[in-house]
């Protein structure tokens, strides 16, 4: 047990807690015990849980948060008498059978006292009626409300005079919470317990957080017998909250990033055991690496959200933490605007944050980061459902090919380096075998420039891998029409050429694309697209323009659109040669037809026939 002391020094674990718990229960000299800890520590969930288990008889607790009177705190200790419960959930929903019975006799007892009482002194009173407050068998009023309003304070003290049995346990909880009730008031009240009705009390606090100090640091030795502050570890904390199947696979990396983030607040441990357990499941294709690294990032950006101690520690001059998280999933511009006005001290600081979250395990999921930030607070629902799995997918592919980069360098310092490079030894073969082996692992995760750099190499040496290309192809071909990934289709259609079959399949679906498409369209999703693009959806929008004729491009020209101008001038000008010169040619065609068609040709577009046709007559 810990001495009484001017403040609780002793940092103890859970273990410890409990033996200091039962050694208070069971001491005859010790009344009050104050457990101090941090908000989320997991205080009150320690002590109820103990009380539970050991104490064979009843005891009494009640939340000093927004309670406003002693009077209430008096009502509200009645109304949470705890009587051999087996969980919280369960006292939450009902009380015990023996526990209705035991608190109802007490208020049909104590309300039956009090009418007689009245009406005795109620003729003595003019125009005062009789009451008849008969109740039925078993009937039970709501003690905080109806009995205050009923019976009046004197009838709650003769209640709670009833009710609390000397020598009860009492667990008092928030007093950092407290409205209206000074603390002075609860401490009085406390002692008044321990005096008069010689209860044991538990007082659950977090001083850091409380105003009172000097008012608790006066009455510390008068009122508290015993103290000591609750800090168990993060790997206690986390070994209590991660113990589901669920997280087997990932309980190391878990155990790791909130060792870093020294985060262990119950509370944000939940929040963040919720989250991941919903993730879980959308993540079940993608790769271990990608995997884990969501759910580093689903840790720290849950700590910067709601963990106190990390948003004091790592808050920079009005910048919350989450908002310097995100900031590194912005891109360079937008980055680049946030930070203007910032100081120096400021710029430093964030910088300092940036590498400590990144020595924590973080790393930019980009968008995905802004929909885990949203789902630490806002449960998740089939919209964001769908953008994790759609975001995600693509940077699970992104993760794909940085595993084979990895690979391949692993291929070239292990085989081409050591064995070729640094060696004048016999051991083709042996290069040969090793290719081999990298290529049945991984042949079909390779861009067929990388498969055509080691079949080259390869053939110099007498190796032959051919039979992984056409398999390797029609993934690609799979993968670019099905996911829109980019492959530049020109160079492709010429790597099918091999392959008659693969080459009609490409051709066919090429086909299809086009046959939904009209010139309006693709120009206008070539002009909305961003010019940094590469996509496979792109590119069929360009040789669809390229493949047209010039006939096709007289028709749109005259069939118009509010836009036309813009649409022509853009094509004139965008380089795709082949379509830029059919549509020069159809507005030539269409100005020789008519007067108006010439005018609009030379003084919308820049485009002189007669010059033109001079020019050819010339030359």
């Amino acid at each position: 047990m810990t001495q009484n002391t001017n403040k609780a020094n002793a940092r103890i674990n859970r273990e410890e807690a409990k033996s200091i718990l039962k050694r208070f229960l069971e001491n005859e000299d010790y009344s009050v015990l104050a457990v101090n800890g941090k908000w989320g520590i997991g205080k009150t969930h320690l002590v109820q849980n103990f009380l539970y288990e050991h104490t064979k008889s009843y005891y009494y607790y009640v939340s000093i948060f927004g309670i406003s009177s002693i009077e209430q705190l008096k009502a509200r200790l009645i109304a949470n008498y705890k009587n051999d419960l087996k969980s919280d959930s369960q006292s939450s929903q009902t009380k015990t059978e023996s526990g209705v019975n035991f608190i109802n006799k007490y208020i049909n007892k104590c309300i039956n006292s009090f009418v007689e009482w009245f009406n005795h002194i109620s003729g003595k009173i003019e125009k005062t009626p009789k009451l008849d407050l008969s109740l039925p068998h078993n009937f039970s009023i709501p003690i905080a409300g109806t009995l205050i309003s009923i019976v009046g304070d004197l009838a709650l003290e003769i209640f709670f005079n009833s009710i609390v049995r000397e020598n009860s346990i009492i667990c008092i909880d928030d007093l950092e919470r407290k409205s209206k009730v000074p603390l002075e008031e609860i401490l009085g009240f406390v002692e008044y317990l321990v005096q008069e009705r010689k209860s044991k009390i538990i007082l659950i606090y977090n001083e850091d957080e409380l105003e009172d100090k000097k008012v608790l640091e006066r009455y510390r030795e008068k009122v508290i017998h015993g103290e000591f502050t609750l800090n168990p570890t993060v790997d206690e904390n986390l070994d209590f909250r991660f113990k589901d199947h669920h997280y087997l696979d990932y309980l190391e990396v878990i155990k790791k990033v909130f060792k870093e983030t020294e985060t262990n607040n119950i509370r944000v441990m939940r929040k963040t055991e919720w989250l991941i357990k919903e993730l879980i499941p959308l993540m079940e294709n993608w790769e271990d690496s990608l995997r884990h690294q969501v759910i580093k990032n689903c840790i720290i950006i849950t700590a910067a959200k709601l963990d106190t101690d990390f948003c004091k520690c790592w808050s920079i001059n009005g910048i919350h933490p989450i908002d310097i998280v995100l900031s590194l999933s912005s891109t360079p511009q937008q980055y680049y605007e946030k930070s203007q006005g910032e100081d120096k001290e400021t710029s430093e600081k964030k910088f300092e944050f940036q590498m400590k979250i990144i020595k924590m395990g973080y790393s930019n999921l980009e968008e995905l980061d802004e929909l885990i930030s949203q789902l630490v607070n806002t449960p998740l629902s089939d919209s964001i459902e769908s953008q994790f799995r759609e975001k995600g997918d693509i940077l699970n592919e992104r993760e794909k090919r940085n595993q084979i980069i990895e690979k391949l360098n692993d291929l070239a310092n292990n085989l081409y380096k050591s064995k070729y490079y640094n060696s004048f030894a016999d051991n083709e073969q042996d290069i040969i075998n090793g290719i081999i082996s990298f290529l049945d692992q991984n042949y079909l995760n390779l861009s067929i420039a990388k498969f055509e750099e080691i079949a080259r190499f390869t053939s110099l040496l007498g190796g032959d891998i051919s039979k992984y290309e056409k398999h390797l192809l029609e993934k690609i071909l799979k993968d670019i029409l099905e996911s829109n990934s980019y492959e530049n289709l020109s160079a492709f259609r010429n790597k099918l050429s091999k392959y008659p079959d693969l080459e009609t399949s490409f051709n066919e679906k090429i086909n299809e694309y086009h046959q939904t498409l009209d010139i309006t369209t693709a120009v206008k999703n070539i002009m909305n697209s961003d010019p940094s693009s590469r996509s496979l959806t792109l590119q069929k929008d360009i040789e669809f323009l390229r493949s047209l004729t010039v006939d096709k491009y007289c028709q749109w020209l005259q069939k118009g659109h509010p836009e036309l101008i813009d649409m022509v001038e853009w094509l004139l000008t965008s380089g795709y040669n082949h379509a830029g010169k059919n549509l020069k040619q159809a507005i030539c065609i269409l100005a020789e037809c008519t007067r108006i068609n010439k005018i609009r040709a030379k003084y919308l577009y820049n485009i002189d026939i007669e010059n033109i046709y001079n020019s050819d007559n010339t030359n």
